[in-house]
């Protein structure tokens, strides 16, 4: 594994193995493949994200993890089952919480701290855990001295056909795009790997 310095380096390296966790000591994960210290590999993750050339949230094991673009969209439409949000809540599938969180969002960039004592709901972190794990938000940065986390739609971030570009496969071919494109998941346990060849709702 080449090691990370740069954000072009952490961006190349997302795009060669697809799926990759943010943190992980003992794995396959960016922080395994740093060369830099953990505050400067801080830094070099809010920029890399921040310039949308890849995606970045709790999609895989409920844990950080970066998502090449050639990936995204499949693991989007497997995880939500062809979902959008809208049609989850019309068809009585969504959580109240991850309604009211998805509501406050918007179409706006927000920081997930503030939200979350705005909202003062109880289980609040879980929620918007869930809704990342089902691609539903997605996390960009403010810039500042560690970085706010921002909540985003990935619609917002990407587009919205770029995003819903693999609806019209099944589970099974998305999954099967999936395995193809990011070699990272194989390096994943077993385990977090099947899981995350299904969907999540």
């Amino acid at each position: 594994m080449e090691k990370i310095y740069t954000t072009d380096d952490l961006i190349q390296a997302v795009n060669e193995y697809g799926i990759m966790p943010f943190w992980d000591e003992t794995g396959f994960s960016a922080s395994q493949m740093s060369g830099v210290s953990f505050m400067k590999l801080w830094n070099v993750r809010e920029k890399a994200v921040n310039t949308n050339k890849i995606a970045y949230g709790k999609f895989i094991n409920k844990k950080a993890t970066f998502v090449s673009l050639d990936v995204f969209p499949y693991l989007c439409a497997l995880r939500r089952d062809g979902y959008d949000f809208d049609s989850l809540t019309d068809e009585g599938k969504a959580p109240r919480r991850e309604i009211d969180v998805m509501n406050a969002v918007g179409n706006t960039p927000t920081p997930s701290y503030t939200l979350g004592k705005s909202l003062g709901m109880k289980g609040y972190d879980t929620t918007v855990t869930s809704l990342q794990n089902k691609t539903y938000l997605c996390l960009n940065f403010k810039k500042s001295s560690m970085g706010t986390a921002l909540l985003c739609r990935p619609e917002d971030v990407f587009g919205h056909d770029f995003v819903r570009g693999a609806y019209s496969l099944s589970a099974e071919e998305n999954a099967a795009e999936i395995l193809k494109r990011a070699k990272g998941l194989t390096l994943l346990d077993e385990k977090i790997k099947a899981k995350a060849l299904l969907p999540a709702v």
